[in-house]
């Protein structure tokens, strides 16, 4: 080992996490509490690998998210010098399509095939039911859905699902749009996302020299949040150790929360047993949280019958009691949990990146998002709508999906008459007739078509059209830019007009912005392209991998809502958990079922340790909730943890007969209307004790008027959002002749 890597290992790291780091050889379980540095154990063992003169292509790490992805090869680059293109690094789903582009004709896939998303597979599926004369409104196509990607998941074939599910009703349906839902992805020169890890695991099992292959390849294996594999996941990589058994996981029993999925927290619990010269090694300091919000984790968790025994502890502060809030209704949680982040904004100097509202269930955000407008605060909302899930958007990468496989009858299907080209349902059926005649796929029956010498149907010129677009499509791509190529898509389709006679003008200007942030995104991507594969496939299979979390933007200053499912991985200074009863969480659904009630339980446990500093617990005595108002009781969980660690808030209503969001919202519309009333500020009527409007947070008090490097800084003590230093150059504000009622309560 070098002295430099090695005295860096020695002043990064703790004693345990220096064991699990030079362990070189050999399988290793690291058991990671939350907050202990997992991430940083696996980054300085890659470097210590590296250090050992472990080629960098002999190094597989898989992780669950691209955001620990990319934090691991930053971290590495900033221990070592290493190529990133020469790194295997990233989600489960990444790595198998690498394999798969490179390593797939074994089973008869060819590298440009298209990866379905859940919205592809669902509507495939549908074609397929209706195509076996199944009526989708007595059975639920997502449930169909679900049970196929089920099986994927437990490495059950279409072939052998009838055997391994029974017989019923059901079973029979599942069995026959299975088969043909596979026959159709074939046909389609496609995968969905389940196929990704399956179809590599098939290929490993059927094909032992490509085995083989990669076992010299991966001859040391790393593994993030290894609690969370499923079965699938799990065979992938007990194939992959099998010969050299250099396997390395890390996880933590006790954030297991993705039963869901199929994750099976055993598999970390039975290691020892699968290798029994496994070393074992467990993370208990913790880095991020207080002791007393551990304490209180560990309250709830340690109540789990199913576990790994550790305690967290830590050298930070002990911190500040957990606080619960107790509120009348969903109404009254939203706009007391605001009342307290615009207080820690006023008296600690917080910003609002560093708040995050979590929830059981995605129907929880409605009442912050509608608080949160009615205050003027920005907050982001993962577990939205996505980006690439937008229609514009979606329709118009199903056109580059297209020049990158003209067999992807799915997204044929979407724009084939998009925009409008007189190609209705008859004329389809013409085309799927000579495609059967021919043997030949949908597209290519497309060009036979167009060359017989025939009386001209409507929608022939419609379908040159379409077909012109796709093959300039993939002529300009064997020699320019994919930018180029999205381009000529976006100018050749007339896409923007024809969204801007479709939609109102406000509506039809988002939506042409989205497809030009679009263009903007390839021209980033093609800015960061490393080469390793063709490009339009490179970047298709980015759009397929994108997740809620690629969404975030740490850099913008805004309160993040989310499910406690997405903060999995992140860390926030003050969080707010909302809707602590029971039937919400714990979900109703857990009560009758114990792996289901200790799933809940370790969710809660990760809530808890996402919080830095602050953690606020509260519920509502009623809850309307899908149109239902209840009376709630208290969440388990809180009867859980112990009386010294909890504080009671008692928080007074912001005014008699008046709900929260009912005068925050008066007071934001009355604000907006005394600065467009009010009069142009010049720097002479900036004196103390002036009471000023700004265009987004309001009224406020002049409190002081400074010059800082020749620029005029202003101290203002809004309503809304405390006191702020602003520039007075840049300052949106007027003066307000008459002093607003809350204003007058300030001086």
């Amino acid at each position: 080992m070098s002295n430099k890597v090695k005295k860096t290992l020695k002043d990064s790291l703790n004693s345990q996490q220096y064991d699990a780091v030079t362990t070189v050889n050999g399988p290793v379980a690291v058991f990671a509490g939350a907050g202990s540095g997992k991430t940083r154990v696996i980054t300085y063992r890659i470097a210590n690998l590296l250090n050992e003169g472990i080629p960098i292509t002999n190094i597989l790490a898989v992780t669950f998210t691209n955001k620990a992805a990319n934090e691991m090869k930053e971290r590495i680059q900033g221990v070592v010098e290493i190529d990133p293109k020469k790194l295997w690094i990233g989600t489960f789903h990444s790595i198998c399509l690498r394999i798969l582009r490179q390593s797939g004709k074994a089973i008869s896939l060819r590298p440009d095939f298209t990866v379905f998303d859940e919205e592809d597979s669902l509507s495939l599926i549908k074609d397929c039911m209706k195509e076996s004369n199944i009526d989708i409104k007595r059975v639920n196509p997502r449930t169909v859905s679900k049970t196929i990607s089920d099986s994927k998941v437990a490495l059950v074939s279409s072939e052998d699902y009838p055997n391994v599910a029974g017989t019923g009703y059901f079973v029979d349906i599942v069995s026959s749009v299975y088969a043909l839902y596979e026959k159709r992805l074939r046909e389609n020169n496609a995968l969905d996302f389940d196929d990704l890890i399956y179809k590599t695991v098939i290929l490993f099992q059927n094909e032992p020299s490509t085995l083989d292959q990669y076992q010299e390849i991966f001859k040391h294996i790393l593994v993030d949040e290894y609690q969370d594999v499923n079965a699938v996941q799990y065979e992938l990589l007990r194939l992959l150790a099998n010969k050299h058994r250099n396997i390395f996981v890390v996880g933590d029993d006790d954030q297991s929360i993705y039963a869901f999925r199929g994750a099976d927290p055993t598999y970390m619990l039975r290691f020892r047993q699968e290798y029994p010269d496994a070393k074992v090694i467990k993370l208990e300091e913790n880095y991020r949280c207080s002791q007393m919000i551990l304490n209180a984790a560990h309250c709830v968790v340690q109540n789990n019958e199913k576990r790994e025994e550790k305690k967290l502890w830590t050298n930070n502060e002990k911190g500040t009691p957990v606080k619960l809030v107790v509120c009348s209704n969903e109404k009254d949680e939203a706009q007391k949990t605001i009342q307290l982040i615009q207080e820690r904004i006023k008296t600690q100097n917080r910003t609002y990146n560093d708040f995050v509202v979590l929830y059981r269930i995605n129907a929880a955000s409605r009442n912050f998002e509608e608080a949160l407008m009615a205050d003027d605060i920005p907050y982001q909302l993962v577990g939205g709508y996505r980006f690439y899930q937008r229609k514009e958007v979606k329709d118009f990468i199903a056109y580059l999906r297209i020049v990158n496989n003209p067999d992807d009858r799915v997204s044929i299907n979407r724009v084939i008459n998009y925009p409008k080209r007189n190609i209705g349902a008859v004329f389809i059926r013409k085309i799927e007739k000579m495609a059967h005649e021919d043997q030949c796929s949908f597209y290519d029956a497309c060009h036979h078509l167009l060359k017989k010498k025939e009386a001209v149907a409507r929608g022939r010129k419609g379908l040159q059209e379409f077909i012109d677009v796709v093959e300039a499509g993939r002529k300009l791509l064997q020699k320019g830019s994919l930018l180029d190529v999205a381009k000529l898509v976006y100018e050749r389709t007339n896409i923007p007009t024809m969204l801007e006679t479709e939609y109102a003008e406000d509506i039809a200007k988002d939506k042409v912005s989205n497809l030009r942030e679009l263009l903007s995104a390839i021209h980033d991507f093609e800015q960061q392209y490393d080469g390793t594969e063709p490009i339009l496939q490179a970047f298709l299979a980015q759009v397929s991998l994108f997740t809620d979390l690629d969404n975030m933007d740490p850099e913008q200053s805004r309160v993040t809502l989310m499910t406690i499912h997405s903060v999995k991985g992140l860390e926030f200074p003050i969080v707010f958990m909302a809707g602590m009863e029971e039937g919400l969480f714990p979900h109703y659904l857990s009560n009758c079922k114990q792996n289901a009630l200790e799933e809940e339980r370790r969710l809660c446990y990760v809530g808890f340790t996402r919080a830095k500093t602050e953690l606020y617990l509260s519920y509502a005595m009623n809850r309307e909730l899908y149109g239902k108002t209840t009376k709630s009781t208290p969440s388990r969980f809180l009867e859980e943890i112990s009386e010294d660690l909890i504080e009671r808030l008692k928080i007074s209503t912001p005014r008699d007969g008046e709900t929260g969001l009912k005068r925050k919202v008066s007071s934001v519309n009355r604000s907006k209307k005394d600065y467009s009333k009010g009069n142009p500020v010049s720097l002479g009527d900036l004196t103390a004790g002036k009471i000023v409007c700004h265009k987004i947070w309001g009224h406020g008090i002049v409190l002081d008027l400074k010059e800082i490097d020749s620029e005029h800084i202003i101290h203002i003590d809004f309503d809304t959002v405390g006191e702020r230093m602003l520039n007075f150059k840049y300052a949106p504000l007027r003066i307000v002749e008459e002093v607003p009622t809350a204003a007058k309560g300030k001086s």
